[in-house]
């Protein structure tokens, strides 16, 4: 015991004493070996165990009993409860420890009303003092409201009442209830009173509280009762969905994530979605912003590391509650962007013009960075030629601080600048953009780039969809297309169609996700208020329009079946004689009709030839030929064999694909059976009902009898309406079907 200088016996000389059973002697000293000796009072309690093990357990309780009551003196009663229970580990029978613990548990747990019944119960039960103790300990813990865990249960329980002269506690486990009496108590497991998962089921109001007034301390409590250490975002927006609702939830993640970030003990990683750890020592903000932006990989990230800083403080002020940043930190990022600028200059002149505009926005902050040059913005961009080049090396969020620069930057002309990102960017910044465009009377400009997209669809997707959108949506921006002679409805309404073609086509020769898009948004757009702009326009076309219109629906291959099949019929209301010469497709011998299933597998089997095959060919001849002799040269002489193969076959497919058309929807509803129809058909020979399918050569399923339209078979279904009966083959092979139901096959 160091605290005391007094000098007291030695440590060793009391353990001979107790050793030697100088037991008198050893008494005497033990006030002093109390007040002064060079070691603690837990040192002290085995030599009072020894002499009890030495046959003089009164001594021995005596000895503890004036320990203990000297650690309750000096350092208060918590301690002396667990002087008291190390104690009773010495001498598990002394009756008079145990009226000192009764004591000393009463003054320590006032509010614990059973207490005192419990201990006369568990001190009588358990015979041994310091098993009793550690059943106190447990029931001490488990007061009402406290939490535990029983393995039996997947949930932490809450204790929900004790009765004191029995000993029995009622847990509830969400919507069960489990008790326990002094013989099965050891099973529960105390929690603290800040487990997470313990107070979202049962006392959600305080995490609710907690949430709103502190979210910082909200996200450590949940780390502290994870098991990893970790919590993933899914995990918290759940449990804050789960208290404060959807909508709840949304509105405090805006105000919390700029704390959680600033937090010096919450690790958050980055992205829309952060996972949160607990740091072991404290991390400042600033030191993390410094070490994250010196050790980004690119210039990209460096800079969207400075862009996430700045979004974050535009929206606090925007929201009044701005986040104190150290002004070191914005002037060491604001120069460091500065010399990024200088450094992509030669290699990247768009993310020089991102690094120049995050600088311009920290020094309009008032930061004290270096001065921006006015001059520097026109300078690189002539690096850059075209600025629609800026839509492929910038992402959204920098092209659009780019542009906002360079329209401070560039007064006079910034509005040429943004039409020509505006023909190439993404719908987002095509609503944003032109929005702008025409808030600033950059009419001009603005109706030049809707001018050239109209001659380059797919060039400029974005753009053309929504002058289709806006010219039907009665805002100002329709009005401003009102007064455009040149960009009229139906002129609108073909780049549209060619849009459509092209997407499409461009789709089902690569298959890559960015025409997909592109085709999906542009059949959304045109399709606005349930096709009535389009309708509208089929209805005011002449006769020679709506057969111009006939074809271009037709053969358009982006149109979906619906849209196509809802604009033939609406034509062909009007003027159903030009689908007289279209009614009997399966004798046009000029025209293989298919589905777009089939246009693509042939389309790809033809590519592989010219692309793959012939190619290796060519290799295969040039290795032979370089064995000499060609004249008793096998390898030379099969190659040339293959090679003419292949050029014959793809030489057919070639043919075949320019005179192939994709079956339609219309093709299929005609009433009579047509190439694209499924039959149901009664053979009358058996009873036996059978499904037929006339597609196209390149469709053909045998098994599954889907016909080819051009077999002899088919060609004997064709033009047969429901009611009809089809005949088939030759005299003792003769087939004979009633036509039960005509449907489109697509």
């Amino acid at each position: 015991m160091s605290e005391d200088v007094t000098a007291g016996p030695s440590l060793i000389k009391l353990g001979k004493l107790a050793n030697a059973r100088d037991f008198d002697k050893l008494e005497g000293l033990w006030p002093d070996a109390l007040s002064g000796g060079d070691y603690t009072w837990r040192e002290l309690i085995p030599i009072a165990g020894q002499v009890g093990r030495q046959n003089a357990p009164t001594r021995a309780e005596r000895m503890l009993i004036t320990l203990v009551e000297w650690v309750e003196t000096k350092k208060g009663t918590e301690t002396a409860l667990t002087a008291v229970r190390e104690a009773a580990s010495q001498q598990p029978n002394a009756a008079g420890l145990s009226k000192l613990a009764r004591r000393l548990y009463q003054s320590q747990y006032p509010a614990f009303e059973a207490l005192p019944d419990l201990l006369d119960l568990l001190l009588d039960r358990e015979p041994k003092l310091d098993a009793a103790l550690v059943l106190v300990d447990l029931y001490v813990r488990l007061q009402p409201g406290a939490f535990a865990l029983d393995r039996s249960f997947l949930v932490p329980g809450m204790v929900e009442k004790v009765e004191s002269r029995t000993g029995q506690l009622t847990l509830i486990f969400q919507d069960r209830r489990a008790e326990y009496g002094p013989e099965s108590v050891l099973k529960l497991s105390p929690r603290p009173a800040d487990d997470f998962g313990a107070m979202l089921l049962y006392v959600p109001g305080k995490l609710r509280e907690l949430a709103a007034s502190d979210p910082a301390a909200f996200v450590k409590l949940a780390l502290r009762s994870s098991r990893e250490g970790r919590v993933m975002y899914k995990d918290l927006k759940g449990h804050l969905v789960q208290l404060l609702d959807e909508k709840g939830w949304k509105d405090w993640w805006n105000t919390a994530k700029p704390a959680l970030k600033r937090d010096p003990m919450i690790g958050m990683s980055d992205g829309s979605q952060p996972s949160f750890k607990l740091l072991r020592q404290a991390d400042r903000f600033e030191d993390r912003m410094r070490r994250e932006f010196d050790f980004a990989k690119t210039t990209q990230e460096k800079l969207q590391k400075v862009l996430g800083l700045l979004d974050e403080l535009n929206r606090g002020e925007r929201s009044g509650e701005t986040a104190a940043v150290d002004d070191a930190l914005m002037v060491y990022l604001g120069n460091g962007v500065a010399k990024l600028a200088m450094t992509s200059l030669a290699v990247n002149p768009a993310m020089a013009l991102a690094g120049l505009a995050l600088h311009s926005e920290i020094a309009a902050r008032g930061v004290a960075v270096a001065t921006p040059n006015p001059r520097a913005a026109k300078q690189v961009l002539e690096r850059i030629g075209d600025p629609g080049h800026l839509c492929q090396e910038l992402p959204e969020n920098l092209l659009m601080r780019v542009l906002n620069y360079l329209r401070e930057a560039m007064p006079d002309t910034w509005g040429a600048v943004w039409a020509s990102v505006l023909m190439r960017t993404g719908r987002r910044l095509c609503d944003t953009i032109t929005r702008a465009l025409l808030e600033a009377n950059q009419l001009d400009v603005l109706a030049s780039a809707l001018r050239q997209a109209m001659e380059k669809p797919t060039a400029s997707p974005e753009l053309l969809c929504w002058a289709w959108r806006s010219m039907h949506s009665g805002n100002h921006a329709a009005a401003f297309l009102a007064t455009q002679s040149g960009l009229p409805a139906a002129k609108v309404a073909d780049a549209m169609f060619a849009l459509l073609d092209g997407s499409g086509r461009l789709y089902g020769m690569s298959g890559e996700e960015k025409h997909l898009k592109m085709l999906e948004n542009a059949r959304t757009s045109f399709a606005v208020q349930n096709n009535r702009p389009l309708l509208a326009l089929l209805e005011e076309a002449d006769r020679a329009g709506a057969l111009r219109l006939k074809r271009v629906i037709e053969d358009n291959a982006g149109l979906s079946p619906a849209q196509r099949t809802q604009l033939l019929g609406y034509l062909r209301a009007r003027y159903a004689d030009i689908f007289i010469e279209a009614t009997r497709e399966w004798q046009d011998g000029a025209v293989i009709y298919t589905t777009e299933d089939g246009m693509r597998r042939t389309e790809a089997a033809f590519n592989f030839i010219v692309q793959v095959e012939i190619p290796e060919v060519a290799r295969q001849i040039g290795e032979a030929a370089s064995h000499g002799d060609l004249s008793e040269n096998s390898e030379y002489t099969a190659a040339l064999e293959k090679r003419d193969q292949l050029a014959s076959r793809a030489t057919r497919l070639e043919s075949e694909l320019s005179t192939a058309r994709v079956i339609n929807l219309d093709m299929g509803t005609t009433g009579f059976v047509n190439v694209g129809t499924r039959v149901t058909a009664r053979q009358l020979e058996t009873g036996a009902e059978e499904i037929y399918t006339f597609l196209g050569p390149w469709d053909t399923d045998v098994e599954n009898r889907v016909l080819n339209y051009q077999a002899p078979l088919a060609q004997a279904f064709m033009g047969a309406r429901v009611g009809e009966t089809v005949t088939y083959g030759e005299d003792g092979a003769k087939r004979t079907w009633e036509i039960l139901e005509i449907e489109a096959a697509l």
